[in-house]
């Protein structure tokens, strides 16, 4: 999590605050103007002038050049840009990597929690993909051994057959390895970009400690889904969400899940502050139905607007007077407008960032190539890695990179694109040994095996599980349902260990 630091109250733009000296100023001269003292003084006695003033009952009244000096204060603070919490570049993933590591021992046939407690924690691990559609997600079974069910995949229509179909019955052997589940989820949360969260669904946690389990998630955070009604069987320590029979035992999980990986998308990404000022500007429409202001709301809109800097193309002439070309095009980014929010935003960072996320990404290139600090060289990379140019993109995160050797985002980014320029570049020598070789055959020529009569059909029985090939075999046979699939493979699994020690 972010120390108290990145929380703490300060503004962007402080330089602004400086336009409040003639505010001040002019508020003053207005209303010595407004005195009858100062009005008469010069041609009354001062000792007629006090009997001659009438002076009205003090009712509600508000001076309208209050008002107009409230306006243009908050305008100059909003214009100034305060802010007070972070958030993270729109290049990073929105959603968490989740492994769900479920118990599928005996213990979870008990009915003490309806339907049973391993049906309950499948329905709530189903309404938990549907909450987070689109994001990635993968499923890890586990007894006596633990099972890699489902590597992590935005689709959770692939894992839904395959969670529907786990039983007690399908685990080679029966027992409560929970360490064993959790390392076997951070091995497959590896290759993520940023630390991930492993979701323990289980009944009791055997002999597990918090420390131990803690080790075993490595870098990830870890949560747990308490599927039984006793709280003694979970260890002190232990992150833990109860099941409910509403949907309030999702809604906290989510809420886990997404604060914690948003400080490993800090960690790793790194923050920016956001501008708050819009939030002051809203306050100003407090004062539009007040009678005898229009006048003033009016002078004041001016006033903000004309102090703003024009920059925006296509920028309505309200929302002007109202936002500056970063706020404007920030309102449009949100509602995900990308190519509105390019032309409103001033900031070549933001116009690069629209420009990306709407698919353009020659002109985000050009953009983030004025950005001379290190986020602008990192998004540099990534937009020039879109565009293919890989040997540009590389150098410009070998640039982030020697100013910060441990940045993880860049090293990861810079080891796919350079993966793919690799393939490229084999792919291209590939096709230039093809284009130099004399074809074998004549163009149109056929030729049929006439012994072949059909495709090959290999079947596995359960004897033979943990043959040479039966991995291999048992995937080409596709007419199986589900369940008999997962038990082979499980099967499969648990006897490759032995053959590895007992190999010479």
């Amino acid at each position: 999590m972010h120390d108290a630091a990145t929380m703490s109250f300060h503004l962007l733009r402080p330089l602004w605050l400086l336009a409040l000296i003639p505010l001040a100023v002019v508020l003053v001269v207005l209303l010595r103007r407004q005195s009858a003292s100062a009005q008469w003084g010069g041609v009354i006695a001062p000792h007629l002038l006090t009997h001659l003033i009438v002076r009205p009952q003090q009712g509600r009244h508000v001076n309208p050049l209050y008002l107009v000096a409230a306006a243009m204060t908050l305008g100059i603070v909003a214009l100034s840009g305060p802010t007070w919490r972070r958030e993270l570049p729109p290049f990073v993933e929105d959603k968490a990597p989740l492994m769900v590591a479920l118990a599928v021992g005996a213990s979870m046939g008990g009915t003490d929690i309806a339907p049973s407690r391993l049906e309950r924690p499948k329905q709530k691990v189903s309404d938990l993909l549907a909450a987070r559609a689109g994001a990635r997600t993968g499923l890890v079974a586990y007894a006596g051994t633990a099972h890699l069910v489902m590597p992590p995949t935005d689709d959770r229509s692939v894992i839904a057959p395959f969670l529907a179909a786990l039983s007690p019955g399908l685990m080679p052997t029966d027992g409560k390895n929970v360490a064993a589940a959790i390392a076997l989820s951070a091995d497959a949360l590896a290759t993520e970009p940023v630390a991930g969260t492993i979701l323990l669904v289980a009944d009791d946690l055997g002999t597990a400690d918090a420390a131990t389990m803690q080790q075993a998630a490595g870098r990830n955070s870890l949560v747990v889904l308490a599927v039984s009604a006793d709280d003694s069987a979970l260890p002190a320590g232990i992150d833990a969400v109860k099941v409910s029979i509403d949907g309030s035992d999702i809604a906290r999980l989510e809420r886990r899940i997404e604060t914690r990986f948003q400080a490993a998308q800090g960690d790793a990404f790194g923050t920016q502050w956001r501008d708050e000022g819009y939030w002051l500007l809203a306050l100003l429409s407090l004062l539009w139905f007040r009678r005898g202001t229009t006048v003033a709301w009016i002078l004041a809109l001016c006033i903000v607007s004309h102090a703003a800097p024009s920059r925006a193309e296509g920028s309505s002439g309200f929302t002007g007077l109202w936002l500056t070309p970063d706020q404007q095009g920030r309102l449009a980014f949100d509602r995900s407008e990308y190519r509105a929010a390019q032309n409103l935003f001033a900031d070549p960072m933001w116009r690069g960032i629209a420009a990306y996320r709407s698919y353009d990404f020659i002109a985000a290139a050009e953009e983030f190539a004025r950005v001379d600090t290190l986020a602008g060289k990192f998004a540099l990379g990534n937009a020039q890695a879109q565009n293919h140019a890989y040997e540009k993109a590389l150098k410009s995160y070998d640039e982030v990179l020697k100013a910060q050797p441990g940045n993880a985002a860049a090293k990861t980014n810079r080891a796919i694109v350079q993966a793919a320029l690799e393939a490229a570049e084999a792919k291209r020598r590939k096709q230039e040994q093809d284009d130099s070789a004399p074809p074998d055959e004549k163009a149109d020529e056929t030729r049929i095996d006439p012994n072949q009569k059909g495709g090959k059909r290999i079947t596995v029985t359960p004897q033979d599980v943990t043959t040479a090939g039966a991995a291999e075999a048992w995937m080409r046979q596709v007419q199986t349902s589900p369940a008999d699939f997962l038990k082979l493979k499980f099967a499969i699994q648990d006897a490759a260990p032995a053959q590895r020690k007992a190999a010479p």
